[in-house]
């Protein structure tokens, strides 16, 4: 009896994990015109500084569209700065389109998706935290044994260090003088 009950606990957990993992990988989507898009980052959830990008979708009806990466174009927004991404088809995926980038700060995300598609202007923006797909999450919460510094503090330490190294050999450098 309590062998069975055992079994029934861990496929009830085994179906809670594998229904949990699935939600973790939301794309927001919207339908344009005739064609379904669906946006998101290429893994989900993204945290701030490892490999990432933008997961693109489209369809028309229940076909993909093909070939868009000569028509439409994409650029990624982080408050007030934008970065062009290059649109690459995905391999053996028809109607899905690519494009990486790292992105360094936590927060919420806007790809813009313009151009033509078969003649149809486009442009529209689907933003991370509000379009049904994850925000940038800062990676301090999920490292593990050690909390590393964030990249942008370790770039703002080095900086500082580089530039009193800098203020320490001016002082050399006059202080030799003043000996001569």
């Amino acid at each position: 009896m309590f062998q069975r009950l055992g079994r029934v606990a861990v496929l009830g957990a085994a179906l809670i994990m594998t229904l949990s993992v699935g939600t973790t990988s939301a794309h927001g989507g919207r339908e344009v015109g005739e064609y379904s898009f669906t946006v998101g980052f290429l893994d989900e959830p993204v945290y701030s500084g490892q490999e990432s990008g933008l997961d693109l979708r489209i369809l028309r009806g229940e076909e993909p569209v093909e070939g868009l990466e000569e028509t439409l174009e994409a650029e990624v927004i982080f408050n007030d700065q934008h970065l062009d991404l290059p649109l690459s088809p995905a391999f053996e995926d028809p109607g899905a389109y690519r494009s990486v980038f790292f992105p360094t700060a936590a927060g919420p995300y806007t790809f813009r998706i313009f151009g033509t598609i078969e003649g149809t202007e486009i442009d529209e923006s689907f933003t991370s935290g509000v379009d049904d797909f994850n925000e940038v999450q800062d990676v301090t919460g999920g490292q593990f044994p050690v909390v590393l510094p964030a990249a942008g503090d370790t770039a703002r330490d080095a900086t500082a260090g580089a530039e009193a190294a800098g203020t320490a050999t001016l002082a050399l450098v006059i202080g030799g003088a003043g000996l001569l």
